[in-house]
């Protein structure tokens, strides 16, 4: 009787103190630009979103890897992409699992119920890689937001999964975000949930209704204006300092008032802000039941972005883009065989599934304000990610951190708040040691032993960043640019040659990193 207590007992005190585990909820967009949700200047309606700033912090310095894939790979691991067999430059490349472990396999076997729903871009299956429950696609290839298409076979857990017929992504990955997390209330674990939205990426698809309720304001005000906006919303709100300066707008976008063809121009952003605005009431869905389920308070929910803006879709009408061409049939894409009409412009509007394109530069210059260039680039709208964060236990309400920190850090937060230690041993794998630093003590208003230099080896760029100093260059060579960061966080003054010493010192520490990271 006596054993058969201490059994017991230490049963309860397992099952307390698992209990006593933070949740975690975490929810990445897909090319969302840094001032597209409300909170972050931007006038797409996102009050879901807006609330994790208004009850948690916002960070107003923190970085991606400027494309999909790589960000997923650090974000997942703890590591920089090139640690995990990813050079940075490609938007999809296999994981060596021989040196990196997933946060959702450590989670996993520290307790917690894992679950994901939304892209990913393994070779293997989810549930193979630390997932309790799955929903989404394998996405190998382009995506469509109607239909299944090539190389993107859908999955439930480990079953093919036939879409329905008024099947829409966004709505679906909500809908199964919202029930894996209603059956982890009847669980006694802590659990941890993955949401991989894959909008607002291309191709331009979303509901009439939604887009109908976007389409006039963007018709009234154009992408100057509403950059204009964007700014001063962002100043207003002290989310910049007031020295900035809003980066000149490129030179082959033009006055909104002088272009032409502007209904269809504000068509394409008004399917966007749909899209936007599809992931935002998703995250609502996902909000109200952790209310309702009593485990708000014990809950992190974060948000954040892959990388900046896409600028695809070209700045003019086209008959053409994206693999699709009038002189093919363009029927082999979608597994029904119905034919995509190429190109987009006033004959041909974005949104419905029978098209397929881009919103273009001049909108994802808006989507990033204020910063400089897009995604896939080094500069700070390609690299610089909104990120929010709502832990009612720990975080008060309507913070503010300019704390710099890296999508790797993530995995380091999460294992820290969920007392789990990173291995060097894992299933017969010796993974590289973590290189993400907890954001715990930001969370908890304590100092943050942060990063003395952080790197990038993007598609267009490699960059080095060490205090309010960044250097950028081509990646395939050309001079450094050096930027003060703190003076200029639009990048507009480039300080090299009044630098020169500071500039070898950037480069030379880029290239310490480069080859750690290629030998590791």
């Amino acid at each position: 009787m006596i054993c058969s207590g201490l059994v017991l007992f230490f049963l309860v005190c397992q099952t307390v103190i698992e209990a006593a585990r933070p949740n975690i909820i975490l929810v990445m967009a897909d090319d969302l630009g840094w001032s597209d949700i409300g909170c972050f200047g931007g006038e797409i309606r996102t009050p879901q979103i807006d609330s994790l700033a208004r009850d948690g912090l916002r960070f107003t310095q923190f970085y991606n890897n400027a494309v999909c894939g790589p960000t997923r790979a650090s974000l997942l691991t703890g590591l920089y992409c090139q640690q995990t067999g990813h050079r940075g430059d490609h938007w999809n490349q296999p994981k060596d699992y021989s040196k990196c472990v997933l946060i959702s396999e450590l989670l996993q076997n520290t307790g917690y119920h894992t679950m994901m729903v939304g892209k990913w871009q393994g070779r293997d299956l989810a549930l193979d890689r630390g997932f309790d429950r799955f929903f989404g696609p394998m996405c190998q290839a382009k995506i469509s937001y109607f239909h299944e298409v090539q190389q993107n076979p859908y999955y439930l857990d480990r079953e093919r999964f036939q879409l329905p017929e008024d099947f829409y992504l966004t709505e679906s990955l909500n809908h199964y975000a919202v029930q894996f997390l209603k059956e982890a209330m009847t669980t006694d674990k802590p659990f941890f949930l993955y949401v991989a939205q894959i909008a607002p990426h291309w191709p331009l698809h979303a509901r009439e209704a939604d887009i109908a309720a976007y389409r006039e304001q963007y018709r009234e005000r154009g992408w100057d204006e509403w950059r204009t906006a964007r700014f001063e919303s962002q100043l207003k709100s002290q989310l910049i300092p007031p020295n900035w300066k809003l980066t000149p707008r490129p030179p082959e976008i033009k006055n909104w008032k002088d272009g032409v063809h502007q209904d269809w121009q504000a068509e394409r952003m008004a399917v966007y802000a749909a899209q936007v605005a599809a992931i935002d009431k998703g995250l609502g869905q996902l909000l109200t039941v952790l209310k309702e389920s009593g485990q708000e308070k014990n809950t992190l929910v974060l948000f954040l972005s892959d990388n900046g803006a896409a600028p695809d879709g070209g700045i003019g009408p086209s008959k053409s883009g994206f693999g699709f061409a009038p002189n093919q049939p363009n029927n082999r894409w979608r597994l029904d065989q119905v034919a995509i009409r190429p190109g987009s412009g006033p004959d041909n509007l974005p949104g419905s599934p029978d098209t397929f394109a881009g919103y273009g530069l001049a909108w994802a210059t808006l989507s990033n304000t204020p910063f400089r260039s897009t995604k896939l680039s080094g500069y700070e709208g390609g690299i610089r990610t909104p990120l929010l964060a709502k832990w009612p236990a720990v975080i008060a309400g309507d913070q503010q951190s300019d704390e710099v920190g890296h999508v790797m850090d993530l995995m380091a937060t999460c294992l820290d708040i969920a007392d789990v230690k990173y291995p060097t041993e894992f299933r017969g794998r010796n993974p590289v040691p973590i290189e993400g630093k907890s954001l715990r003590p930001v969370f908890e208003g304590k100092p943050r032993q942060g990063h003395d230099v952080l790197c990038w080896s993007v598609p267009r760029h490699h960059v080095v960043r060490s205090g309010k100093w960044k250097a950028v260059r081509p990646r395939r060579g050309g001079d450094w640019e050096l930027f003060d960061l703190e003076a200029d966080g639009t990048e507009t003054t480039d300080l090299a040659q009044r630098e020169p010493g500071r500039v070898r010192q950037l480069a030379r520490q880029f290239e310490i990193w480069h080859q750690r990271v290629q030998d590791q």
